[in-house]
C-alpha cells in the first residue's frame, strides 16, 4: 500500500433496490443434477424434507384474520420441521416485525401436519408441487405457494476501479485460496490489506437438517481480518448476533434474511476502519452498513473491539478480507471491493501493475534498475540477474511537492534498500535506510550530498 495525500477523488458505488425478486414455483422443487453439484446437492436432491423446506407466501381466505401471511419451514432431518408463520408477508417482504408465530411440523408422506397459531391451535396442510393447503381447528384456511426468492444484488458487477478478489477464474488473490468447481471454498485470507472498504460477496450454505446451531455452515467474514459479520445457515431463526448477518458479539441484525441453504445470497458491507492518532492511540471505533440479501440489517453501527477468535488484533495498519473456516463447506463467488479514499490521500501504486513508475534510466551506483515485478498487489525488487549485485531504483513518474506518505515495506533479510524521497533519475535523493544486515541501519536518515544543513520533517505512524 502507497498513499499520497496531496488532493483525492473517491469512487462511485451503484446504489441498488432493496426488494429481493421472487420466484414463484409451481412444481416440486427438488434439485436438479448440474455442473456446481456438491455432496450436499446431491443429498438435497433425493431428501423429500429438502423439496418441503423453504419460504412460502399466502393469504388466509377464510376465518378471522383474513390476510398475506409469509411462512418458512426449516428441515431438522427425518420428516420433522420447525419454521415461523409471518402476518403480512416474509421478512423483508411485507411483514411488520411484530408478531412471529411459531410452526412446527411433521411429514408423513406428502401430508404435513403443521401445529401453530396464536392460542396454538393445531391444524394440517397437505402439500403437493411446492404449495400447502392448510386449514385449522379455529375454521381458518389458506393457500400457501413456495417462493425462491433472488437478492436484487445477486451478480453485481465490480464497477470501475474496484479490486476484484474472485471472479470465478483463479483463488490467486487468497492466501489458501481453493477452486471448486468455479467456486471459492471457505477459510482464505487476502495478500492485501485494506483500510475503508465497500464489500460485496455471494454465498451458498451447505444442506445439513440433522446438524443444529453452529454445526450449520459456519462462517463468517472479517473486515480487516479483526471485525466479523456472521455466516451461518439459520434461515427461519430468530436472528441473533452469533447466525447469518450478525456483528459477532456486538449486534444482532436488525432483520434475518438468511435465505434456505443451498441458494446464492448476498453480503454487501460499509466499512470504516478505527481511527488512531500519531502515538497509535485509537479516537474512534470501526463502523459497518450492511446489507443482506439487499435489506438494510446493520446502519452506521459502531463496532468497539475486534471478533475474539479474529486472526489479526485490532490496530493502526490496513488489514485482509478473511473468510474463517468453521470446519463446514460452504461456496463463495463474485467477490470484489471498492476502497474508499482517506481524505486528502491518493494511491500511488494501483496493486495491479507498475503504471505510473519507471526504472533508473541511466547507469548509477546502485545499478542499472533491477528487476520489478507485481504480484499479489505487491511490487517486488530483486537484483537483474539475481545474486548479480545490479540492483537499481523505481520511480514515481509524477514530481510531488510536500506530502504526507503511507507505504507498506516487507524485506527479506540480507538486503539493503530504502525510501527514496525528493530523487532524481540518478537516485539523488534523501533516503529513509531499510538496511537488514547484522551491522545494517533500518529507519535512520541517509542524506547524500553536504556543504550545509537540511531541514525536513518526517510524520511516522505506526507502533514500534
Amino acid at each position: 500500500m502507497i498513499r499520497f495525500r496531496p488532493d483525492w477523488r473517491g469512487l462511485s458505488v451503484p446504489i441498488l433496490p432493496a426488494s429481493l425478486l421472487v420466484l414463484v414455483l409451481g412444481v416440486s422443487p427438488s434439485l436438479a443434477q448440474n455442473k456446481g453439484q456438491t455432496l450436499s446437492e446431491d443429498v438435497a436432491s433425493k431428501d423429500a424434507d429438502y423439496a418441503v423446506q423453504g419460504e412460502y407466501v399466502g393469504k388466509r381466505t377464510s376465518g378471522d384474520d383474513e390476510g398475506k401471511v409469509g411462512l418458512q419451514l426449516v428441515a431438522q432431518g427425518r420428516g420433522k420441521f420447525i419454521g415461523a408463520a409471518y402476518p403480512g408477508g416474509l421478512p423483508g417482504a411485507g411483514w411488520t416485525g411484530k408478531e412471529k408465530i411459531p410452526v412446527t411440523g411433521t411429514r408423513k408422506g406428502d401430508i404435513v401436519e403443521l401445529i401453530g397459531g396464536k392460542d396454538g391451535a393445531k391444524g394440517s396442510g397437505t402439500w403437493k408441487d411446492g404449495r400447502i393447503l392448510y386449514k385449522d381447528e379455529d375454521g381458518n384456511s389458506g393457500t400457501f405457494k413456495r417462493v425462491v426468492r433472488i437478492s436484487p444484488t445477486m451478480g453485481a458487477k465490480a464497477p470501475k476501479g474496484a479490486v476484484v478478489l474472485f471472479d470465478g477464474s483463479t483463488a490467486k488473490h487468497f492466501k489458501g485460496g481453493r477452486l471448486e468447481k468455479g467456486l471459492l471454498r471457505e477459510g482464505v485470507t487476502s495478500f492485501r490489506n485494506f483500510g475503508d472498504f465497500h464489500l460485496h460477496m455471494e454465498f451458498k450454505l451447505n444442506y445439513a437438517p440433522s446438524r443444529r446451531g453452529q454445526g450449520r455452515s459456519n462462517s463468517g467474514i472479517y473486515m480487516q481480518g479483526r471485525y466479523e459479520m456472521q455466516i451461518l445457515d439459520s434461515f427461519g431463526l430468530a436472528g441473533k448476533h452469533n447466525e447469518c448477518g450478525g456483528i459477532y458479539e456486538i449486534k444482532d441484525p436488525d432483520l434475518n434474511m438468511c435465505l434456505p441453504p443451498l441458494q446464492w445470497q448476498s453480503y454487501d458491507i460499509d466499512f470504516t476502519a478505527a481511527r488512531y492518532d500519531k502515538a497509535g492511540k485509537k479516537t474512534a471505533n470501526a463502523r459497518l452498513t450492511a446489507r443482506h440479501n439487499g435489506v438494510l440489517i446493520h446502519k452506521n453501527v459502531d463496532v468497539p473491539r475486534s471478533t475474539r477468535a479474529s486472526p489479526v488484533r485490532e490496530g493502526v495498519d490496513l488489514g485482509p478480507v478473511y473468510i474463517q473456516n468453521h470446519g463446514n463447506p460452504l461456496h463463495f463467488r463474485n467477490i470484489w471491493l471498492v476502497e474508499k479514499r482517506e481524505a486528502g490521500f491518493v494511491p500511488v501504486f494501483n496493486g495491479k501493475t507498475l503504471a505510473g513508475w519507471h526504472k533508473n534510466p541511466e547507469k548509477i551506483g546502485h545499478g542499472t534498475g533491477g528487476s520489478w515485478t507485481v504480484e499479489n498487489g505487491v511490487i517486488s525488487g530483486e537484483q537483474d540477474p539475481p545474486g548479480s549485485g545490479n540492483g537499481g531504483i523505481l520511480l514515481t513518474d509524477k514530481t510531488y511537492g510536500d506530502f504526507e506518505l503511507l507505504i507498506d515495506m516487507k524485506p527479506d533479510w540480507g538486503v539493503c534498500s530504502g525510501l527514496f524521497v525528493r530523487s532524481n533519475n540518478r537516485g539523488q535523493c534523501f533516503q529513509m535506510m531499510v538496511d537488514y544486515h547484522d551491522d545494517g541501519n533500518v529507519g535512520h536518515i541517509y542524506g547524500e550530498g553536504t556543504g550545509g544543513f537540511n531541514t525536513r520533517t518526517f510524520d511516522i505512524f505506526g507502533k514500534y
